[in-house]
């Protein structure tokens, strides 16, 4: 007897090309909110065709007392093995194209098929066969005319453009050996080699050769570059720090570290004067004040960016709030799996796994879950709202509209049209 379970469990299988020439769609009815239930009919002569076609490829495996391998007629090996011996895979060719075709008649806009129940399977009737369908859900979006966002308005701030041109003078700045012995302080380029142990275990990617450190940039833990202050060249000396709190590596918050160091030479960094000749070196200004008006208008186009972008996202989270209906679980599932893939290609392609993404950037398991499930319903609410607020306004785009938009993206994302339809409509 076939298995029944296996049938069952079989969602989406992979079918053949083969044609259903005659399914009838016998039955089309609701059986919860946004589910419905179909009875699909399939005639005897498709269905029979379909164990035929089993029989054709499995037969070359089939061993028969008196037949040579392969060579048993099909009436022979269902006499030994059952009639039921091909139902199995001929179901599994069949399944797919006739619930195509069912979903097609029934004019259903369906998210998920799921609870396959075979009714049955034989020569004489041929095959039947019930699967309950996911509706996409019908929301209403209430109170999304009038909604007002207050666009922020960010000054740029003299400050800001200092700070960039203070970047500018550290990209260009002139390095130098200090000559003359002296101890190490704030503003210099430490020259070091450090060794950490957490515990008296060696710190992994706690140990650097010849690494330069600057003495007040607090690049490294609170603490570490005041302790190499006062230090002269060809000093040995130890370090004694603690992890911060909320460190990036859990294991190490509020841990005591010590570090092994080495002070192999100290730089002077010279910062070039700040004056029109600077801004030819490091732009393509004559000029220092044009220089600083092209910061100005940069930071300006980037806050004005920034603030659109808030006030879209803004209304957007208005309409996802407005959102009223049952939305089927399966839609939320479905979408978060999406989100998950798309994030692990990406993180594959930089040759790490998620988990040791999650750990590089002190990503909490937890909350990146808990973030794409929150994403994956936000998504889903809103491609229901605007779909339906499209309904509602009889909003509808022409050819060229579509075309030019789908041009834009392709152009954002450095692909070719065509390759983004085949994204979007894979």
């Amino acid at each position: 007897m076939f298995n029944i379970f296996k049938i069952y469990a079989i969602m989406i299988p992979v079918w053949n090309k083969m044609e259903v020439k005659s399914m009838i769609l016998k039955k089309n009815e609701n059986v919860g909110i946004n589910l419905n239930r179909l009875e699909i009919c399939v005639d005897k002569d498709t269905f029979m065709e379909a164990c035929d076609k089993v029989y054709l490829k499995e037969c070359k495996k089939i061993r028969i007392p008196g037949f040579r391998l392969g060579k048993a007629p099909k009436k022979v090996v269902e006499k030994i093995y059952g009639k039921e011996v091909f139902y199995e895979e001929a179901i599994n060719i069949i399944y797919g194209k006739a619930l195509d075709e069912a979903i097609s008649e029934s004019k259903l806009d369906v998210v998920s098929v799921n609870d396959f129940k075979l009714l049955y399977a034989n020569e004489e009737e041929g095959l039947s066969f019930t699967v309950d369908c996911t509706l996409k859900p019908t929301v209403e979006v209430k109170n999304y005319k009038g909604i007002s966002i207050e666009k922020p308005i960010k000054k740029v701030e003299e400050s800001e453009i200092d700070n960039q041109i203070e970047k500018l003078r550290e990209r260009a700045a002139r390095i130098t050996l200090i000559e003359k012995k002296r101890a190490a302080k704030k503003g210099d380029l430490a020259v070091i080699d450090f060794k950490g142990f957490v515990d008296g275990v060696s710190l992994k990617g706690g140990e650097g050769k010849d690494y330069n450190l600057k003495l007040g940039s607090e690049q490294f833990i609170k603490g570490f570059e005041d302790q190499v202050e006062g230090h002269n060249i060809g000093d040995e000396f130890d370090i004694e720090v603690t992890f911060p709190e909320d460190y990036y590596e859990e294991g190490l918050r509020g841990k005591p570290a010590l570090f092994k160091c080495k002070l192999k030479a100290l730089k002077k960094v010279e910062l070039p004067k700040e004056d029109d000749e600077f801004a030819k070196d490091v732009s393509e200004f004559n000029t220092l004040k044009e220089l600083r008006d092209d910061i100005r208008n940069n930071i300006e186009r980037s806050n004005k960016e920034a603030s659109e972008s808030y006030v879209e996202k803004a209304l957007l989270m208005e309409v996802v709030n407005s959102v009223e209906g049952e939305i089927p679980d399966v839609m939320f599932r479905n979408q978060y799996e999406e989100i998950l893939k798309d994030f692990n290609r990406n993180v594959e392609r930089q040759g790490i796994s998620i988990e040791e993404y999650l750990e590089r950037n002190g990503i909490d398991e937890e909350k990146f879950t808990n973030d794409i499930r929150e994403q994956a319903v936000f998504q889903i609410k809103l491609n229901l709202a605007l779909e339906r607020i499209a309904k509602v306004e009889k909003l509808e785009v022409s050819e060229e509209e579509l075309k030019k938009e789908i041009d834009d993206i392709a152009k954002q994302y450095g692909i070719t049209a065509e390759e983004l339809e085949k994204i979007v409509y894979l």
